[in-house]
C-alpha cells in the first residue's frame, strides 16, 4: 500500500521540472469513445514503448537519470494509447482493419510500431522497442453470455425471488426446514438486527467488560484502509501531470506517510487476537469442560460460516461478470484471476499462493487472518489444558514476533520495510520481494497477533479480579512510553533512504523487527487503554451507534472494496489529470458505491447464509416440511 500525500515540494537541479517537460510524454491515449464511433470495425490498442539508449542524445541522458531514483516513474517505459485506423496509411485499412485480426497478428504489432516511432522520431530523435499490452475492437462488446455467467445471473435471481419472498410475505413460524432456510433472508429482519445496537453489560462477574469502543475503533481503521485502497490506483493510471505524482513520492515525509500506511494492516491483526482470547475465556467461564476437539471445530466451522458466503459470492462474481464491467483501453491494468486461482482463496492460502496472480488482491489478509485464527485457538487450548505452560507460550510469542521478521529480512536480503518504489506500484507489487517475502506471510504477521492475543490475556486477567482502576494508571503511562518509541522508530524512515547499507544487513533486520514490532505493541497498548479507559467524550465517541453499525458492515466493505475501485478507475477517462479535487472526486464515489454494495452484501448474503449455517453447525436447524408442502396421502 502506498498513501498517496497532497503536498508541496520543491525539486532542484535535473530533476526540475523544466527538464521533465522536456522528455516524452509517458502516457499518450487517442480518444477511445472517438475511435470507437468512427469505424464500425475499429481497433485500439495501448502500447508499451520502451526507449532504447542513445548516450549522444540529452533527453536520454536526462531519461536515465531521472528513471534511475526508484521513487519516479520509468521515464524510458511509454505507453500509447492508439486507434489503429488514425495512424494507418489510407491502402492498410482493409487490411488491419478487420474483424478477424488478433493483437498476436504480426501486421498490427509491425504497424503499430511504426505508429509509435514515426511520432518519437519526429518529436525527440529517439527510438523505442514496442509490444501490445492491450487491444479492443467491436467483438469485445458483442461476446455472448458465457456458462459462468449464466450460472452467476442465475443465482442473483434465485436470491432475489428467496429476499423478495421472505420479505414481502411472512414465513409462519413453523420451526421447519422451509422456515429456517427461507426467514433468514428478510430484508426487513436483517436491516433491524444491523440497526439493533446492543449493549455488553459491564458487571465484575463478566470478564469481558466493555470492549465496545474497539467496535468503534474498528469501523474508523476500515475507513481509514477503504481510502487508502481507493487511492492507490491513481499511481497505475495513465496521468497527464505524472510530474506531480513524482512531488508527492520525492518528498521528505513521504517515508514516513508510506510506513502508515503499509503497517495499517497490522491493527486488523492486532484486533482480531485480543478478541478472540477475550472471546475464549468467556466461552471456557461459562462452560469450563467443553475445551476439546469438538470445541475447536465448532469454533472454525463458525468462522468459516461468517466469511466464506459473502467471499465465494464476491470471487464467483469476479471470475465471471466482472470482466464485462471494464471494457476499456486500461482493462489490463485491473486483471483479475479469480477465474483460475479461486481455489486458494477458498482454502485462505492466498497469502503465499498466486500472489503474482491474484484472485481479488486484497484477500491475501483474509488468508493470513484465518491462518493465525487457527494458530491462535490451538494456543489458548493449550494454554487453557495447561495453565502452568501460560508464561512459557507468552515468551515463545514474543520471541516469535521479535525473531521471526529479523531473520526473514536478513536470509531474504530484505529492506527494513515495503518502502516505496514506482516500478514495483506500477505491477501493483506483484514483482516486489518485500510484499511477496515479507509483507503478506502468515509467520512475519503472527507477532502482530499475538501481542494483540497478549493484551486480551491481560484485559481478561485484570477485568476478573477488578484492578481496572490501577490498570488505567499503569496503561497510560504505558502508552506515553510506546508513544515516543513509535514516532521514534517510523520518524526514523524519512532518513533510511538516505543510507547505502549492502543487503543483507544486520541494522535493516533488527530495526525492521522492532519497526513491526511497535506498531502491535502500539495497537495492543491503544486497546488496553481505551478497555480501561473511564466514559469520556472519545469512548462515547467511539461507542457510538453509527460507528458499531459501520463496524458490522466492515467485512462485507472490506470484500466488495476491490471489484468496486477497479472497475470504476478502469471506465475513468484518460489520461488522468491527478489532483486534489480528482482525487477527492474518485475517492468519494468509490467509498459511497461501496459502502451501498457492502450493505447489500451483508444483508443479502453475509447475515442469513452466516445465520444458516450456524443453526447447521449448532445442530438447530429441523428437517420437517411444513404441512402445505408435504405430499398428500390417497
Amino acid at each position: 500500500c502506498i498513501l498517496v500525500v497532497q503536498c508541496s515540494v520543491v525539486n532542484a537541479g535535473w530533476n526540475s521540472a523544466s527538464v521533465k517537460r522536456k522528455l516524452p510524454k509517458l502516457f499518450e491515449y487517442d480518444d477511445f469513445d472517438e475511435c470507437r464511433a468512427a469505424n464500425p470495425n475499429f481497433q485500439y490498442c495501448v502500447v508499451q514503448a520502451v526507449i532504447q539508449p542513445d548516450e549522444s542524445s540529452d533527453i536520454w541522458r536526462n531519461i536515465s537519470i531521472i528513471s534511475s531514483d526508484s521513487r519516479n516513474f520509468p521515464r524510458d517505459h511509454l505507453e500509447r494509447g492508439i486507434c489503429l485506423h488514425e495512424c494507418l496509411p489510407p491502402a492498410g485499412e482493409d487490411l488491419l482493419l478487420g474483424p478477424n485480426i488478433s493483437r498476436d497478428d504480426q501486421r498490427l504489432a509491425h504497424q503499430l510500431d511504426r505508429c509509435v516511432n514515426k511520432a518519437l522520431r519526429r518529436s525527440h530523435d529517439l527510438y523505442a522497442s514496442t509490444s501490445i499490452l492491450h487491444c479492443l475492437s467491436e467483438e469485445d462488446f458483442g461476446r455472448p453470455l458465457s456458462t459462468g455467467e449464466l450460472a452467476f445471473l442465475a443465482l442473483v435471481t434465485v436470491l432475489v425471488l428467496v429476499i423478495g419472498r421472505a420479505t414481502l410475505w411472512e414465513v409462519p413460524k413453523t420451526g421447519t426446514v422451509y422456515h429456517s432456510l427461507i426467514a433468514p433472508f428478510c430484508l426487513s429482519r436483517n436491516v433491524n438486527q444491523l440497526l439493533t445496537v446492543v449493549t455488553t453489560p459491564n458487571d465484575s462477574t463478566s470478564a469481558g467488560g466493555s470492549l465496545e469502543c474497539l467496535e468503534g475503533l474498528r469501523a474508523i481503521f476500515m475507513l481509514i484502509i477503504l481510502v487508502v485502497h481507493s487511492s492507490l490506483p491513481i499511481i497505475r493510471m495513465p496521468l497527464k501531470n505524472p510530474d506531480e505524482m513524482e512531488l508527492q513520492t520525492n518528498s521528505f515525509i513521504f517515508p514516513f506517510a508510506n510506513s502508515g500506511n503499509t503497517h495499517m494492516i497490522t491493527f486488523f491483526f492486532a484486533i482480531g487476537g485480543m478478541v478472540q482470547v477475550v472471546s475464549f475465556l468467556n466461552s471456557m467461564q461459562r462452560l469450563p469442560e467443553q475445551a476439546g476437539v469438538g470445541f475447536f471445530l465448532r469454533k472454525v466451522l463458525h468462522r468459516l460460516a461468517r466469511l466464506l458466503p459473502a467471499y465465494l459470492f464476491m470471487i464467483f462474481y469476479q471470475a465471471t461478470l466482472f470482466p464485462r464491467t471494464k471494457p476499456t483501453p486500461i482493462a489490463h491494468k485491473f486483471t483479475d484471476y479469480c477465474d483460475r486461482h479461486w481455489w486458494s482463496n477458498v482454502a485462505f492460502i492466498n497469502n503465499f499462493v498466486h500472489l503474482d496472480e491474484p484472485c481479488l488482491k486484497f484477500g491475501w489478509y483474509l488468508g493470513a487472518d484465518f491462518q493465525l485464527f487457527l494458530i491462535g485457538l490451538a494456543i489458548m487450548m493449550f494454554m487453557w489444558r495447561f495453565p502452568r505452560a501460560k508464561s512459557i507460550c507468552v515468551g515463545l510469542m514474543v520471541s516469535v514476533a521479535l525473531v521471526v521478521p529479523a531473520y526473514v529480512i536478513y536470509t531474504e536480503k530484505l529492506d527494513a520495510t515495503m518502502g516505496f518504489h514506482m516500478r514495483h506500484a506500477l505491477t501493483e507489487l506483484r514483482t516486489y520481494n518485500e510484499f511477496l517475502k515479507y509483507y503478506t506471510l502468515t509467520s512475519v504477521n503472527a507477532g502482530t497477533y499475538f501481542f494483540g492475543m497478549i493484551a486480551g490475556l491481560l484485559y481478561h486477567h485484570i477485568s476478573k479480579h477488578n484492578l481496572q482502576q490501577s490498570a488505567r494508571h499503569y496503561t497510560s503511562k504505558l502508552f506515553r512510553v510506546v508513544l515516543v518509541a513509535f514516532l521514534s522508530l517510523n520518524g526514523f524512515l524519512t532518513l533510511l533512504p538516505s543510507l547505502s547499507l549492502t543487503k543483507p544487513s544486520l541494522f535493516l533486520a533488527i530495526f525492521g523487527s522492532a519497526l513491526r514490532a511497535i506498531w502491535g505493541i502500539a495497537h495492543a497498548t491503544l486497546f488496553l487503554l481505551f478497555g480501561f479507559k473511564a466514559k469520556s467524550i472519545a469512548v462515547g465517541f467511539l461507542e457510538h451507534p453509527i460507528l458499531r453499525v459501520l463496524a458490522r458492515l466492515s467485512y462485507s466493505v472490506y470484500v466488495v472494496q476491490y471489484s468496486v475501485i477497479y472497475m470504476i478507475y478502469s471506465n475513468l477517462s484518460v489520461p488522468f489529470t491527478y489532483g486534489a479535487f480528482n482525487s477527492a472526486f474518485v475517492t468519494s464515489a468509490i467509498m459511497f458505491i461501496t459502502f451501498i454494495s457492502g450493505l447489500l452484501l451483508h444483508v443479502a448474503v453475509e447475515q442469513p447464509c452466516g445465520s444458516i449455517l450456524k443453526q447447521i453447525i449448532d445442530g438447530k436447524l429441523s428437517f420437517s416440511m411444513p404441512n402445505s408442502l408435504r405430499p398428500k396421502r390417497s
